[in-house]
């Protein structure tokens, strides 16, 4: 059997005689693999508000007030009574995506001096890199409740200091937030409606403080429902929240060799945020997807195949492609280590027997 050198070097475990410096460049391959395949891509944690606490099924792990024993919200979802999708007490609401999604006040003016808002922190699947451009995106919701439709809907990235933050349930206007509402007064009470942008991390944000960080005065409106006057408030639905590094590399994994009928998985794990990025085609056929998700399983055809993902963060378009190889021999690596299969000569360079 001979193999052309540059093929030998793809992740097959087999048991070959190469040299340290053949073993060394093999090791750093499969490091850069896992590598690509673990790295963050979005770095918001729970995004989708898909998994709840084992202590309260209504609230979202690694989201939390400011203040814990603050207001934060609710989660709603299929499944978890008595808040459930699409319909509840609070409004009438598909997720954007999954099965969940999640309410907080944004806006509230009763007749006394008190203001009621909700200010949802996400701990971050790690601190954000210092000099690096993310792309945030998330999407939001006025509820059918709600009397007023607003514009100031925001997120903040910080550090530590946000837990010195002792009124959090005040406008909490100082905060500058990286991302803001740009289109106006948002009344859709239907429509998932998308908010975006970009910032440059410090290298300190270790938390992103979804909220409205205007003061009432600077906070415009606009009277959507008379139904529930006097009350002025604004109920914000959220979905879909990501942050992204506008650089990710596309990643559609190692090429494949896989016994036609069996099932592979190429790409990324699945994520909010990345899953919507990433578009894949066979190569065979360019205008129609097949598959719209940062990864997805594959039954594997009796015909070698190769597959691309076009991956748009904030603009920034990247492509990556991957073969799956039709092969009667399939993962017969395993077989091969008992066997001991040898590979000549050693070193090559151009072929292996």
């Amino acid at each position: 059997m001979k193999l052309l050198l540059k093929n030998s070097l793809l992740p097959i475990n087999i048991n070959c005689f190469f040299t340290l410096k053949h073993k060394t460049l093999l090791c750093l391959m499969f490091f850069y693999c896992l590598t690509v395949k673990t790295q963050i891509a979005n770095y918001v944690n729970n995004g989708g508000f898909e998994i709840p606490r084992t202590s309260n099924q209504q609230q979202p792990v690694f989201w939390s007030a400011i203040d814990s024993t603050k207001f934060l919200g609710l989660m709603y979802s299929y499944t978890i009574s008595p808040y459930l999708v699409p319909l509840s007490s609070l409004t009438y609401q598909w997720p954007k995506s999954g099965n969940a999604w999640f309410g907080t006040t944004f806006f509230y003016k009763p007749n006394t001096p008190q203001t009621l808002r909700g200010y949802p922190r996400n701990t971050l699947k790690a601190t954000l890199q210092a000099g690096k451009t993310y792309c945030v995106k998330f999407y939001v919701n006025i509820t059918t409740q709600s009397t007023y439709g607003i514009d100031a809907i925001g997120a903040y990235f910080g550090d530590n200091s946000t837990d010195t933050i002792t009124h959090c349930m005040t406008p909490i206007s100082y905060l500058n937030p990286q991302i803001q509402n740009t289109s106006g007064i948002i009344t859709d009470t239907l429509n998932w409606v998308p908010i975006t942008g970009t910032f440059v991390a410090n290298g300190n944000e270790k938390y992103m403080i979804l909220g409205n960080f205007k003061s009432d005065a600077a906070t415009n409106s606009v009277m959507i429902n008379p139904t529930n006057l006097p009350l002025i408030f604004t109920d914000v639905l959220f979905d879909d929240v990501s942050c992204i590094p506008i650089d990710l590399p596309a990643y559609a994994g190692a090429d494949i060799w896989a016994i036609p009928g069996n099932t592979v998985y190429l790409g990324r794990s699945q994520d909010v945020g990345i899953d919507e990025a990433c578009t894949w085609y066979n190569l065979t056929n360019t205008t129609t997807p097949v598959a719209n998700a940062a990864g997805f399983s594959l039954t594997v055809s009796a015909i070698t195949a190769t597959y691309m993902v076009k991956q748009d963060i904030c603009g920034v378009i990247k492509y990556d492609t991957v073969v799956v190889h039709a092969s009667a021999l399939g993962n017969v690596e395993w077989q091969m280590l008992n066997d001991k299969l040898k590979l000549y000569p050693n070193p090559a360079n151009e072929l292996l027997n």
